[in-house]
């Protein structure tokens, strides 16, 4: 890890990028759509309407973002919470650092076992389903694909443990960002992305260490 000036922060943040916003645990954060980007203020659109505002004014939070080659993060204050569903959120600007992961290109294309539960989701029923035996599609230390029976939609949020082989776990939470209907052996399921929003460094170490092996040995 490593620290970055907020000087540099113009080219890695833009209008349309997709962020997390968590006022704690990984598991509360929550996705959102950068609108507007001023000197001292960035209002963002969250993915989910809310019944009540999801955050108070002076509230401390923490965002999340990233590009091809890191992810950042930086320690902001909610400014405001606007609209009939609660989705528009201003926050204060970058403080005067933000912290920098250096991320790996590595894509594994093999199936590794993880089991999920639903934190959130559009269709409200599916929060708190379990999914014990799942198996990747490829994956890398930014998200995986996967396909289920389950209707998640963009947005949803899981809760997960992947085995990696021979015998490591590792926990993390991720959200869709894709979800395409495909058929298989006359069967309907849905072809899913997930982004991580959350890797524990200890966890990440991990991951990173099983996906440079599996790349050296495909």
């Amino acid at each position: 890890m490593s620290k970055q000036s907020t000087a540099g922060l113009a080219h890695h943040l833009s209008v349309g990028q997709t962020i997390s916003i968590s006022p704690g645990e990984p598991s509360a954060a929550l996705a959102a759509t950068i609108t507007k980007i001023a000197s001292d203020e960035i209002w963002l659109e969250l993915w989910r309407p809310t019944s009540k505002p999801p955050f108070q004014e002076g509230e401390q939070v923490r965002i999340k973002y990233w590009d091809d080659e890191a992810v950042y993060y930086f320690d902001s204050k909610i400014l405001k919470v606007s609209g009939s569903a609660n989705q528009h959120v201003g926050i204060s600007g970058p403080g005067e650092e933000v912290l920098l992961q250096r991320r790996v290109s590595f894509r594994v294309h093999s199936a590794i076992s993880f089991s999920f539960t639903v934190i959130d989701a559009a269709e409200t029923r599916l929060i708190s389903e379990k999914v014990p035996d799942a198996r990747t599609q490829n994956f890398s230390v930014g998200g995986l694909n996967f396909e289920t029976s389950l209707p998640l939609k963009i947005g949803d949020q899981l809760e997960m443990s992947l085995q990696l082989p021979p015998s490591q776990q590792v926990n993390a939470v991720a959200w869709v960002v894709h979800s395409e209907p495909v058929e298989r052996d006359g069967k309907y399921l849905n072809s899913i992305a997930l982004k991580f929003l959350h890797l524990e460094v200890e966890e990440q170490k991990k991951f990173l260490q099983f996906l440079a092996q599996s790349e050296m040995t495909e």
